[in-house]
């Protein structure tokens, strides 16, 4: 029993380290509100000025922000054809990139699909666009700019996993503590 317990409070403090670490920049940028037009660098606003340093992800930059997209990645049920041998349905796979605006107080807005595969698709990649942490927002010479960033949201998933309903039996007679 005690082993269970060891267990799930490694893998709670885990997730919630992560979650914490998700919401890094929040306290950086409390308050802050970026209701006022101003230069947008990058994306399909213009070239990266040479000192300008990126916004950042938070916990971990690039690597990161593609596990985050990975892991918050819902597949739509969108059937491209179906195996000739299996009958089983083949979804489409592709890349739909998404434009985001990483404002001076770190939150992605303006979210534009720049690549579409299709309507469902798109929709999966604008959801998780909206779902973003807060950044650490991109600076020139120590001033926090506005910075367009073009996101790649991979669908590389070729077949629905099968649709199974597991049962499983609880037996009020067994002793965890044997465990």
């Amino acid at each position: 029993m005690k082993r269970i317990l060891v267990i799930l409070t490694l893998l709670g403090s885990m997730g919630s380290a992560h979650a914490a670490n998700l919401e890094k920049y929040e306290k950086l940028y409390a308050g802050c509100v970026d209701n006022q037009e101003s230069t947008i660098y990058g994306g399909t606003y213009g070239a990266w000025p040479k000192n300008l340093i990126l916004p950042e992800f938070p916990d971990g930059g690039d690597v990161e922000f593609t596990r985050f997209i990975y892991h918050n990645q819902m597949y739509p049920e969108v059937v491209e054809s179906y195996d000739s041998v299996t009958k089983q349905p083949i979804l489409p796979t592709g890349v739909v990139a998404v434009q985001i605006v990483i404002d001076r107080c770190g939150r992605a807005t303006r979210q534009e699909i720049i690549q579409s595969m299709n309507e469902e698709y798109d929709q999966e990649a604008l959801r998780i666009m909206n779902g973003l942490p807060v950044f650490r927002a991109g600076e020139i010479d120590g001033i926090r700019v506005k910075v367009a960033l073009i996101v790649p949201v991979r669908f590389s998933r070729t077949h629905l996993p099968p649709k199974t309903e597991e049962v499983i039996d609880f037996d009020e007679n067994y002793n965890f503590d044997d465990w």
